[in-house]
């Protein structure tokens, strides 16, 4: 995977507090995000140029480059 690369999200999904933690926000289709860390099923992301962050689960959605 490479961790510095953005790209857009291909579907709506959740975005965790903690990877396994509570849902703080909900991204739409198309928005541009940039990977920083993977722990196993779970993708941390920045967006916003990097002001929010948080997880998202990429078993919810397989279409997310890995």
């Amino acid at each position: 995977m490479d961790i510095e690369k953005d790209f857009t999200l291909p579907a709506s999904c959740y975005v965790y507090l903690k990877a396994g933690g509570e849902i703080c926000n909900r991204l739409k289709m198309g928005v541009r995000v940039r990977p920083v860390q993977k722990k196993g099923d779970w993708l941390k992301i920045t967006w916003r140029g990097g002001n929010k962050k948080g997880w998202i689960r990429l078993a919810e959605k397989p279409e997310i480059p890995v």
